[in-house]
């Protein structure tokens, strides 16, 4: 057999091989980070195509702490990555959920778990019965939805969700990242996938008759050609806005905050005090500051802390003395970092033979935790919009369901906007300017007629395909606000037993809960 001719590109004195088994189509991701490898290591895996990655040298890794939700678990099985190792190579803690405090108003302290709360009974959510029972006097009005959750409950307590070497026993349960160590650890997945790494900065890209990406021309090196290029460029955006001009939509007009200042607090900066009497909280903590919010994301060896907020209504400078006053360090010698935030979407992310993923695709401030799902799901409907089978022509645009995914992205970035909004609607807080004006912003359509339908009815609006928020999401931010559903129709009063049952939810998550370790032991089992 003769082997055809392939491609190649020349990195200095070294060669770089695009030959590989399976697809010949070669997939072009510029930009490292999360989303840049993630992408990389993810395509190669599912496609079985060619993939390179160009990242530039003179992008600094942001490399804060990250919060994830649940979907992550699902990436990390299907590539057969062992779960102890992933939280060894990336630092990471156990999320369970975020506790919000001073949000609803200051001084006022609520969750919001993972997981469903306790167990639908004749068919509807919890948190109907729970609300009647309260109504009629058999829970006591100081009772909380939530209380009903078992990751709360493991919260509550410090515990983690499994044992050493045991499944765990919470069914939602997401991580905390350090995010340069994350970025590190998908390249050396991606590489040994087959991925081939390129570092160079992207000059410009030759353009066929139709408009689509030839090859793009780095400094300093010979062009990459590809068939399918996917922009991990983040806010820069070289790719799908400088060579395929798809336009962004502001969305700071509905969320104002448009920076944060970011931190790390490591145990070794910890007086003996603090040391003897810090835990390790398998919870993020999201703190409702002057002009906007705080986060504190616990990692194994320090906690990343960092305050999002509106540059329209506090300086840099004094975010920066907020942020050290909330989580503790020296004004004077504690390094921070300014980092711009541009809140929106891209509803054209992908446009002829150029896809965006992560920031250069939307952003919206990161209060859930939907940084790297986004990249994720992205990811799932572009395989899922790419032809059945790997043919030849497969990264064809005419074969090639663009129109689908970007309804789908632009649906799922708008589903993460009005969640998160809701957050700030909600709140009873007026304490501020920024408080002001951030609680009472136009609505989206699409959140108004939710918010009404859910007071109406009881009812929660959801996409039919792939919600990314589901009832007991919403349950969970509107109720410690005040926010009641309406009543279902057809529910029905409480039934005899209904009372201990709710107390016999209660005493097992306290049983269960009890036999667990704490976070911080299970953690330190399972890091080096």
């Amino acid at each position: 057999m003769v082997e055809s001719e392939t491609p190649s590109v020349l990195m200095g004195d070294h060669q770089l091989d695009t030959r590989a088994s399976g697809c010949d189509r070669h997939i072009v991701v510029v930009g490292g980070g999360t989303a840049g490898w993630m992408s990389a290591a993810t395509l190669k895996r599912r496609l079985k195509c060619r993939v390179t990655v160009i990242e530039s040298a003179r992008v600094p890794p942001i490399g804060v702490g990250e919060a994830t939700i649940p979907a992550i678990v699902d990436w990390i099985e299907n590539m057969g990555i062992d779960e102890d190792e992933f939280i060894r190579r990336t630092g990471a803690t156990y999320k369970l959920a975020i506790r919000f405090d001073n949000w609803v108003e200051p001084q006022h302290r609520y969750w919001h778990p993972f997981g469903i709360c306790g167990s639908p009974i004749d068919g509807v959510d919890l948190i109907h019965t729970w609300q009647r029972g309260v109504r009629q006097g058999w829970i006591s009005v100081e009772s909380k939805y939530t209380d009903y959750s078992f990751q709360r409950e493991l919260c509550e307590r410090g515990r983690g969700p499994r044992a050493p070497g045991q499944p765990s026993l919470a069914h939602n349960y997401a991580f905390h990242l350090d995010a340069g160590k994350l970025a590190a650890f998908l390249q050396e997945i991606a590489i040994n996938e087959g991925v081939q790494h390129v570092v160079a900065d992207v000059r410009g890209a030759a353009h066929d008759e139709q408009g689509n990406i030839q090859s793009l021309s780095l400094d300093g090196q010979t062009a990459v050609a590809g068939d399918l290029f996917i922009d991990c460029s983040g806010f820069a955006s070289v790719l799908i806005e400088r060579e395929m001009q798809s336009k962004w939509t502001d969305w700071s007009g509905q969320l104002i905050c448009d920076r944060a200042i970011t931190m790390r607090r490591s145990r070794n900066e910890l007086g003996d005090d603090e040391k003897s009497s810090a835990e390790l909280p398998p919870f993020t903590i999201s703190t409702g500051m002057n002009s906007g919010w705080s986060w504190q994301i616990p990692l194994h060896e320090n906690t990343g802390c960092g305050y999002v907020f509106s540059s329209a209504h506090i300086s840099d400078e004094d975010a920066r003395s907020e942020l050290i006053g909330l989580v503790g360090g020296d004004a004077e010698t504690t390094e921070t970092r300014v980092v711009p935030m541009r809140v929106g979407v891209r509803p054209m992310s992908w446009v002829g033979n150029c896809v965006s993923i992560g920031l250069s695709a939307g952003f919206v401030e990161p209060l859930e935790s939907t940084g790297i799902f986004l990249i994720q799901r992205a990811l799932d409907e572009l395989v899922d919009c790419l032809p059945t089978a790997i043919l030849p022509d497969v990264f064809d645009k005419r074969s090639c369901d663009t129109q689908s995914f970007n309804t789908r992205m632009t649906e799922v970035y708008a589903q993460v906007r009005d969640f998160v909004l809701m957050h700030y609607v909600v709140s009873q807080r007026r304490d501020t300017a920024f408080w002001k004006e951030a609680a009472t912003v136009a609505l989206p359509d699409s959140l108004a007629r939710l918010l009404e339908e859910y007071t109406r009815t009881g009812r929660v609006l959801m996409p039919q395909r792939d919600p990314t928020f589901l009832d007991v999401n919403h349950h969970y931010i509107l109720s410690p606000a005040g926010v009641q559903p309406g009543c279902l129709p057809g529910s029905r009063d409480s039934q005899p037993g209904t009372a201990q049952f709710l107390e016999h939810i209660r005493s097992t998550h306290t049983q269960i809960a009890k036999r667990l370790p704490s976070h911080a032991s299970l953690i330190d089992t399972i890091h080096p």
